[in-house]
């Protein structure tokens, strides 16, 4: 697939430069390695998840999807609005990851950095699929105890205090 991607990108760099050279520098500064291209699918692909269990949970609560948009609890107004939040703050962190490499001298950093960033939204998603199975009726309180747990674990490995808050 990435194979795919980038001989789609090929493509469009014969084409049109402009869009090449626009291309080329968020892919630059997004995926500095393939690695990073990896966790930021992953993500994405849990995003998409989520997205679909939210629905599922509302139609539940609903008494079916149907009624879910026709008492509009479902509709395109509301994705959009919650989807393009959250996929503003998701390219800003996959932006911080990947500069963080870029700019970084040491490259044990960037790594702390980037494994903090993807961690912490991986985790995130997952635990937001839970809820939302939970509220669509799943027995899944022993799923949210173990993310949970795993968030804070990886967050105390890596030296940082989920109650601190900074200004």
């Amino acid at each position: 697939m990435y194979a795919d991607i980038m001989n789609y990108i090929k493509s469009i760099q014969e084409t049109n430069p402009i869009l090449s050279v626009a291309l080329g520098a968020i892919f630059y500064i997004l995926f500095p390695t393939q690695a990073f291209w990896a966790a930021a699918t992953g993500v994405l692909i849990l995003m998409l998840v989520d997205i679909g269990t939210k629905y599922y949970a509302i139609s539940i609560q609903e008494g079916g999807l149907f009624k879910a948009f026709k008492n509009k609890k479902i509709s395109s107004e509301s994705l959009w609005r919650g989807t393009s939040r959250k996929i503003i703050v998701y390219f800003t962190f996959f932006i911080m990851a990947g500069i963080s490499y870029r700019i970084t001298p040491i490259s044990a950093i960037s790594s702390i950095i980037s494994t903090i960033i993807y961690s912490m939204l991986f985790f995130r998603e997952c635990q937001s699929i839970g809820e939302n199975l939970r509220d669509a009726g799943g027995d899944v309180g022993w799923f949210l105890a173990v993310v949970s747990k795993k968030q804070k674990k990886i967050l105390e490995d890596e030296g940082v205090n989920e109650d601190d808050e900074q200004y």
